[in-house]
């Protein structure tokens, strides 16, 4: 008996040489840590408008979740990074919403427009709908009809900030890769928009005084997330062409001048994609070509895929020029015969597509 009492009580008294145990302190939940004290929960709630417009500016949502539900043609714009999004049961609204760092959700909800930059984006019991969008995975819709899916074009003061806190890269955007749970045969619950068709088409850009510091801008030179064409070119045979930018400085800036320069020549981008390359899928990349392997050990890479007459040709005029003229020694690599670019392009693409369930 006395070595049972021993072994479930001796840890409740010490001996006179030992120091008394400090208490331990409890953890805080994440509602009661001091820097959520002056939180409101109102102020990321917007409920039952009417006819309203409303501004939420850089900094006044920093992460936080957001919630839209129950509102009538109502134009709300949130031009600050959020952590999740949802909107239910709103009608004829207008609604722009910064990066999210999670999942955007778009609920029953009739004639609206959403531009907005994601990880995850899913609609369900929704229809007559333009969505602008940059999402990183695969758009998902459930239940929906005549949703129209736009690549979103868009730049203002603090947004490629508020790309990095949210934890996305421009250069990963499958607007057009859409997912229908519930797709009718012969038919489509969707479509993608052209490139004529632009955000502000449809959204009015904000023409009070508290924005005016924001210099909105949506046109495709200068919108942090390229324009990329996506699935309105597949079945298309023009030759393609695969560059892919090592992690440098002015590895982005290059990426964007080379966009622009091959435009001028009808070169267009079909798609782009940022990820870490592993040494297994360098190799299955670039074969026995080792002088790759020190190179993506630095960071994600930029890759573009190009489309166009003599597209190969055209790009590694463009490319060269800008390397001579201002981004020497920059390292990257480019296709060198239009023979070799579909196989390139399945290799990078399928890798891709793994990075993004790692």
């Amino acid at each position: 008996m006395g070595a049972i009492y021993s072994f479930f009580f001796r840890s409740s008294f010490t001996t006179n040489n030992a120091e008394p145990s400090s208490p331990v302190e409890r953890q805080l939940y994440s509602w009661e840590k001091p820097e959520r004290a002056t939180i409101r929960k109102e102020d990321f709630i917007l409920d039952k408008l009417k006819d309203q417009t409303i501004y939420r500016l850089p900094g006044s949502v920093n992460g936080q979740q957001f919630i839209i539900q129950n509102c009538d043609n109502c134009t709300i714009y949130v031009f600050d990074h959020t952590n999740c999004i949802q909107i239910d049961d709103c009608t004829n609204c207008r609604i722009f919403i910064g990066p999210v760092r999670g999942s955007i959700f778009i609920r029953d909800s009739i004639n609206c427009v959403l531009a907005t930059i994601c990880q995850q984006f899913r609609t369900r019991d929704c229809r007559d709908t333009y969505v602008f969008l940059s999402c990183t995975s695969q758009p998902v819709i459930e239940s929906s009809h005549n949703i129209k899916f736009g690549c979103l074009t868009i730049n203002y003061e603090q947004l490629a900030e508020q790309y990095k806190s949210a934890g996305i890269s421009p250069w990963n955007n499958n607007w057009s890769n859409n997912h229908d749970f519930t797709s009718i045969p012969d038919g489509k619950n969707y479509s993608l928009l052209d490139k004529n068709e632009n955000v502000f088409k449809y959204l009015p850009i904000p023409t009070d005084s508290s924005c005016n510091f924001l210099n909105i801008k949506g046109d495709v030179d200068t919108s942090i997330t390229p324009y990329t064409y996506g699935e309105l070119y597949r079945g298309q045979n023009e030759e393609r062409c695969l560059v892919i930018f090592f992690h440098d400085i002015n590895a982005d800036a290059c990426a964007r001048a080379l966009i622009t320069t091959a435009k001028q020549s009808e070169i267009v981008l079909v798609q782009s994609k940022s990820y870490t390359v592993d040494e297994t899928n360098l190799e299955r990349l670039f074969g026995n070509d080792r002088k790759y392997n020190s190179l993506a050990e630095k960071g994600p890479v930029i890759g573009l895929e190009f489309a166009g007459t003599n597209c190969v040709s055209m790009c590694q005029a463009a490319l060269q020029n800008l390397l001579t003229t201002k981004y020497q020694n920059l390292p990257h690599f480019i296709s060198q015969t239009p023979a070799e670019v579909a196989a390139q392009l399945d290799k990078f693409y399928n890798f891709a597509s793994i990075q993004m369930f790692v």
